[in-house]
């Protein structure tokens, strides 16, 4: 019989489990909440829960019928002793309880993003995470869809030819959610090591007022009333390098345009793009020497990516083989969010990576 594992949830808000509620039941990303995907997979329980308001926690476990919660955290981990942690709190409050969990017996962490609130914060992290060998993924889930892992291959395969650059199409706040831009990108064009940024932020944002960012603080500051400060991104641009025979070359594009979510990856000989948030994949190739185009869909199959983001983090505990979010994956989208708003502090800088100054803090959501 396979092994059961003991799982806690810290966070008992949408991604909690939550927002299972909001989602079709057809919906290939089902289950998307921690909790329902726990659920899901029979090798998993989940023995208690955690969150630092009562309300929202009460609200959590009468939707769920839990009857083990707890305020404290840390109690719950030292209590419960759980195998697997998901942590899904807002990231100005997610450093302590990942790291909390690495030094208390924990084996695997799934944390959402962003990963945290500064580099400093995310180095102390990855070093609990390296030397306690924690089985590690963040919430960037489309690198456990099918659909792009499918895109990722035929990209590796030579489908498009010599990888040039990727276009990202997405509107969004840097530390909330464009973990999902840049982890998409990084997953396309092969986990290149991300060498430079430049770009700016948002300093108006219509009816949503900007945070400020604090110099003698060297903070971006919430709007008063708020908790977070997740300024929102303009255009911006990472380099990556690839290591081999031959060092290669190949660039990230970001382009902030409301209401779309895709991707675009160029090569010498053709296009693998995903489009409509996942909804459709396809290779586009040409030949020279007949000008016919080629061209090919993908459809996705299998599990929803949340589950796929824990059988991974199970897969691991269990045979040594690496998550494909592991941390040193994460920590190079992570230099780039906080790398990009050095950028913008400098007027547009191109900031080499990884960045020197790791006090930066920026609360986000």
């Amino acid at each position: 019989m396979d092994k059961v594992y003991r799982v806690a949830i810290i966070g008992t808000g949408r991604m909690g489990g939550l927002i299972e509620d909001e989602l079709s039941v057809n919906q290939f990303s089902s289950p998307y909440g921690h909790f329902s995907a726990y659920q899901h997979i029979q090798q998993t329980e989940v023995v208690a829960v955690a969150n630092r308001g009562s309300d929202r926690l009460q609200r959590f476990a009468k939707r769920f019928g839990i009857a083990n919660t707890y305020l404290d955290y840390q109690q719950m981990i030292e209590k419960e002793k759980p195998d697997i942690v998901s942590i899904t709190t807002p990231s100005f409050a997610r450093s302590k309880p990942i790291i909390f969990a690495a030094e208390h017996g924990v084996k695997g962490i799934y944390a959402e993003k962003g990963l945290c609130a500064s580099l400093e914060e995310a180095d102390r992290i990855s070093m609990a995470c390296r030397q306690n060998s924690i089985a590690f993924n963040w919430g960037a889930m489309r690198r456990h869809h099918n659909g792009f892992i499918r895109l990722r291959e035929a990209i590796q395969n030579g489908e498009i030819g010599q990888l040039r650059y990727a276009i990202m199409y997405a509107q969004t706040d840097l530390i909330k959610h464009h973990p999902h831009t840049l982890d998409l990108v990084s997953m396309l064009l092969g986990d290149p090591q991300p060498v430079w940024v430049e770009g700016q932020l948002v300093e108006s944002q219509g009816t949503r007022s900007a945070p400020d960012y604090d110099v003698q603080q060297h903070a971006f500051l919430p709007p008063e009333g708020e908790e977070t400060a997740d300024p929102m991104v303009d255009f911006f641009r990472v380099g990556y390098a690839h290591s081999g025979e031959q060092e290669t070359h190949t660039e990230g594009i970001f382009l902030p345009v409301a209401g779309r979510f895709d991707i675009d990856v160029h090569g010498t000989e053709g296009t693998a793009m995903a489009w409509d948030n996942g909804g459709t994949f396809r290779i586009r190739r040409g030949h020279r020497k007949t000008d016919e185009i080629e061209g090919k869909v993908i459809k996705p199959t299998g599990e929803s990516p949340t589950v796929c983001t824990i059988r991974d983090i199970i897969r691991e505990i269990e045979t040594g083989q690496r998550t494909s979010g592991n941390i040193d994956v994460t920590m190079q989208s992570v230099e780039v969010q906080f790398g990009l708003a050095h950028s913008h502090l400098q007027g547009g800088k191109r900031i080499p990576l990884p960045v020197s100054d790791r006090r930066l803090y920026i609360p986000g959501g």
